[in-house]
């Protein structure tokens, strides 16, 4: 028992031992402040301390500006991201307001040639087409359902297109007039010399069986001659419709003749709405 006495006697002298000492040295501090010893130390001390706060002052400085600019770049990657976003709808509005444009003005250039033309019409879309032009025919939307007949005119606003060469209730096949198999009785405008306008492998037309003393030159314009060819009592065509402009001018195989090259005043190739006639009486 005496030992453990001991023992607990020591334990607790060890603790206050250090108080007591710090006690008594702060008490010395506290009395002898105002004297040049303690004075030159306590300026030695904050001397040595200023630039240990110094430096964790600048360190604690650098950490809140690298974690406030981590927080900006985040901020600027999501705004970064909103001005995409907002970029991308402009975009899209954009290029749907400008299709909205070309398919008004193209839609009134076609109402502007219906009103224009002395014959009952309807309009229709150019729903499909050979991309690789051999095949000289297109699709529209419009059939039976609408008036649409087989041998029916179709145009556009700047002239001949083809003849409805199908019809379904819905739909309708177009052979074109640049067909091989395509011939339309045909005049130059200005000098009335007639012919046959018929369609070849390309996008181009030829008008042959033009009488040598008939003059026709380069950028003639051809119109078509309203009369029946072989054992039509009369032309699909009506007169005065618009086909194409002499390009070229050849001699004939047969010399008495001569022919023309027409480009077709439709580019067939880009076509997307045309004119049906369904009655030559309006």
């Amino acid at each position: 028992m005496a030992a453990l006495g001991r023992t607990r006697q020591r334990r607790t002298n060890s603790v206050a031992r250090p108080f007591a000492i710090l006690f008594a040295v702060a008490l010395l501090l506290l009395l002898f402040r105002s004297a040049a010893a303690v004075q030159a130390v306590a300026v030695v001390g904050t001397q040595v301390l200023v630039p240990v706060q110094r430096v964790l002052a600048e360190t604690g400085v650098t950490t809140n500006r690298f974690f406030q600019a981590i927080g900006e770049l985040d901020k600027l990657r999501t705004d970064n991201a909103d001005l995409r976003a907002a970029n991308d709808r402009l975009t899209l509005e954009n290029a749907r307001l400008a299709e909205a444009v070309i398919v008004a003005q193209q839609g009134a250039k076609l109402e502007a040639a219906q009103r224009a033309l002395p014959y009952r019409t309807i309009t229709a879309p150019v729903i499909a087409r050979d991309p690789s032009g051999v095949l000289k025919t297109i699709v529209i939307g419009a059939g039976s359902d609408q008036g649409v007949k087989i041998d029916q005119i179709v145009l556009a606003e700047q002239g001949v297109v083809g003849r409805v060469s199908e019809a379904g209730s819905n739909y309708a096949k177009v052979l074109l007039v640049t067909d091989s198999s395509s011939s339309v009785s045909a005049l130059v405008q200005t000098s009335r010399a007639s012919g046959i306008v018929r369609g070849q492998y390309g996008d181009t037309l030829v008008m042959e069986w033009i009488l040598q003393s008939d003059p026709v030159k380069r950028g003639d314009v051809i119109v078509t001659a309203g009369l029946g060819l072989g054992t039509e009592l009369r032309s699909l065509y009506p007169k005065g419709l618009v086909i194409g402009t002499v390009v070229d001018v050849t001699k004939a195989e047969v010399s008495a003749y001569q022919r023309a090259v027409v480009a077709p005043a439709v580019d067939l190739r880009k076509l997307e709405n045309v004119l049906i006639i369904t009655d030559a009486a309006k």
